[in-house]
């Protein structure tokens, strides 16, 4: 983490000039990412595997019918998305309404395989599907009422050959409301030690079904949008604060690809700083803040590695 301290106070105005810079973090392609291959009637569902992936099924509980993958459409007013899926019209579900005590859903084992020396960054949509009556088009014929109340936990698993190197267990899985998504994200550093080094990667949508009551069943957890890059490991960046008549600039150069925050405080030893900014730094990067009001204090400013 790097800190500079001027004694000069500042208000960022938003503006950025960026330098040239390094090669930024590159996608790493997972087939059907946003699970739009398999075109179903709008605002319907279909028991299905998605195209170009594979179940999850590590205790055989899936027979299409009370625990069951597939994707769902909800592009069309209705109770179980309201707002849609959050990239275009589809989604992947794994309902888990069986009496069966274990985990299932999703994989896929990528083209690429686990490099050195690499920051791997991986974001995925957990949906929180909401109660709803199913439209005609759907795999039951449709007119059917569901009772998804509740929620029953999710885990992301990046791997390795068939070793995970990462997960996100539930993190999110208090913080997503009935019928809305949030974004789930990870990153990982792999040195050049890393035992599975060459090994194809690989990504894992798992429902945990989690334990629930009559009136909350915990049962469907809806995956979209999934996302993964590699680049450099990051390096604390250097903050360097300029003067110009009274036209204060915060220059920022780190690792192309990673997110700094930009945080002042008015004195040190400091308890409380407050963020300015953050950027995700896709090169060298120039704030220009506004002129120094007479009347503010001291500043002393500092950049934190995000991810």
């Amino acid at each position: 983490m790097q800190t500079s301290q001027p004694r000069f106070a500042t208000k960022l105005c938003g503006l950025l000039f960026f330098l040239p810079g390094l090669a930024a973090a590159q996608p790493v392609p997972i087939i059907n990412a946003g699970f739009e291959s398999n075109a179903i009637a709008s605002g319907a569902f279909a028991v299905l595997t998605p195209q170009g992936w594979n179940r999850y099924d590590p205790s055989l509980i899936i027979n299409n019918n009370a625990n069951a993958v597939g994707v769902i459409r909800p592009d069309v007013p209705q109770t179980f998305f309201p707002t849609g899926a959050p990239e275009g019209a589809h989604a992947a579900l794994v309902f888990l309404a069986g009496t069966q005590n274990a985990v299932a859903g999703l994989q896929q084992t990528l083209a690429a395989t686990l490099q050195p020396d690499t920051r791997y960054r991986c974001s995925v949509q957990v949906g929180n599907i909401a109660s709803g009556t199913s439209l005609p088009g759907s795999s039951d014929g449709g007119g059917v009422f569901y009772d998804l109340d509740g929620f029953p936990g999710y885990r992301i698993d990046l791997l390795a050959g068939t070793n995970v190197i990462a997960s996100d267990n539930n993190s999110l899985g208090a913080q997503i409301p009935e019928g809305e998504w949030r974004e789930a994200r990870i990153h990982f550093d792999v040195t050049n030690a890393h035992p599975q080094l060459g090994l194809p990667l690989g990504i894992r949508l798992v429902n945990l079904k989690l334990p629930g009551t009559a009136t909350v069943p915990n049962i469907e957890v809806d995956f979209d949008d999934a996302r993964l890059s590699a680049g450099p490991i990051p390096v604390a960046a250097q903050l360097a604060i300029t003067l110009a008549g009274s036209q204060p600039a915060l220059t920022l150069t780190g690792t192309t690809g990673a997110t700094y925050r930009i945080e002042h405080t008015a004195q040190l030893p400091a308890t409380n700083w407050v963020t300015l900014t953050n950027l995700l730094l896709n090169a060298p990067a120039r704030i220009t803040a506004d002129p120094q009001p007479a009347t503010d204090p001291q500043r002393f400013y500092r950049s934190v590695l995000v991810d």
